[in-house]
């Protein structure tokens, strides 16, 4: 349970930080229910400091990953920790020892737990919630992870487009018709009793 209730101490002062259900971060974590923990290993760890956990991580292999791109990487997922180089570190030199007592070379990450899952850090857009499938985090870890010498290996993005554009461009207005006509699509609001 520390595990999954570490990022309400670390985003507990952050207004866009959207905290997950309980019950459904358990359930995911959960290596007889979630599919992915039942076909790959991964170890879960925390970080404590003077008797307070400080930090988290989970050292993850993904076998269909490796097979697909005939490559031993492993994967570090679920970081979250306090704004303390020493504690990243440690997080991310355990994982790495996991990883190669397993035969990996190559180290990748965030990745909770896989590409179908929400991946890697915020690096901008600190100011609103996070969109559907995408990570939220705090702007000290990009710094704390450029000093410790990782890179990123990709941009992932996410928009946001206000309803009101839509509306008043008459141009994007005739696009988004043209498009509904076209293909098999449909524009709705959301309706979380349908859930």
């Amino acid at each position: 349970m520390q595990f999954i209730k570490l990022p309400w101490k670390i985003y507990d002062n952050d207004p866009n930080w959207v905290p997950p259900l309980i019950m459904d971060r358990k359930k995911f974590l959960n290596r007889q229910k979630n599919p992915f923990f039942k076909e790959n290993p991964a170890e879960f760890y925390l970080a404590f400091k003077n008797g307070e956990v400080v930090g988290r991580i989970a050292a993850i292999m993904n076998h269909g990953h490796n097979q697909f791109h005939q490559d031993k990487t492993g994967f570090f997922g679920f970081l979250e920790a306090v704004d303390d180089k020493a504690v990243f570190e440690a997080l991310l030199n355990t994982v790495k020892e996991w990883l190669r007592e397993r035969n990996c070379d190559r180290m990748m990450g965030p990745m909770n737990p896989s590409t179908n899952d929400e991946v890697g850090f915020l690096i901008d857009g600190f100011d609103s919630p996070p969109y559907f499938m995408m990570t939220h985090s705090p702007r000290y870890y990009i710094d704390i992870m450029d000093s410790l010498g990782y890179e990123k290996a990709k941009d992932l993005y996410a928009y946001y487009l206000d309803h009101d554009i839509v509306n008043v461009n008459k141009k994007m207005r005739r696009v988004c018709e043209t498009v509904l006509e076209k293909y098999p699509i449909k524009m709705r609001s959301v309706n979380l009793k349908e859930f």
